[in-house]
């Protein structure tokens, strides 16, 4: 297996071997705290400036130029995605508040967060904590269906209470019943160029 596909099986997974015990599997549920200074860190120069590193560094991963800070993607013909790794420069607290951000933009694409929720397993020596938005398009039912950029599925990933990764992947139907998905990287422009107004 090469330094890439190592890479890649570690962030988008992998089937492991490893025996795990389910210690936590709930909705999730924000505190009146968190949503205040959510929405204000939403307002700030640390989250626009976070933001706009983020795109820079998706932009030219397309472009098959590594920079700072890192993005592993995902590219096929029915999946898209990326997957950030936690740097300490970003702050534990800032990573936390992109995972909810990027829920927030899909929502506005005319999506519905169908669930959220977090797991906690105990693999070996690590206890996996993995926070969870997944949101599927509102549409209709005239075919074919427009399916937007397909169902998205967002994860903040900690390990032993550090931050880990976060990934977005967008899933879309190859059934001639719906709309061929839009273009992943259009979404991606929004979601890290439209700053959040509300």
């Amino acid at each position: 297996m090469s330094y890439f596909d190592d890479i890649y099986a570690r962030v988008f997974g992998k089937t492991s071997n490893q025996p795990t015990r389910i210690l936590v599997d709930e909705i999730i549920q924000r505190s009146q705290s968190f949503v205040t200074q959510f929405n204000r860190w939403k307002q700030t120069d640390i989250c626009t400036d976070f933001l706009n590193d983020l795109w820079q560094s998706y932009f030219w991963r397309k472009q098959g130029v590594e920079k700072d800070p890192q993005l592993v993607l995902l590219e096929s013909n029915y999946s898209n995605g990326f997957a950030i790794d936690y740097e300490a420069e970003f702050g534990k607290r800032n990573f936390h508040y992109l995972f909810d951000y990027l829920a927030d933009q899909v929502k506005k694409l005319d999506y519905r967060l169908v669930v959220s929720k977090r797991t906690m397993q105990e693999k070996g020596s690590v206890v996996e904590s993995k926070e969870m938005h997944y949101l599927k398009p509102k549409n209709g039912f005239i075919e074919p269906i427009d399916q937007k950029y397909g169902n998205i599925q967002i994860e903040f990933i900690t390990e032993n209470d550090e931050p880990k990764r976060i990934k977005l992947i967008a899933n879309s139907y190859p059934d001639r019943r719906y709309k061929q998905a839009e273009n992943f990287e259009e979404l991606a422009l929004y979601i890290f160029t439209t700053k959040n107004k509300n």
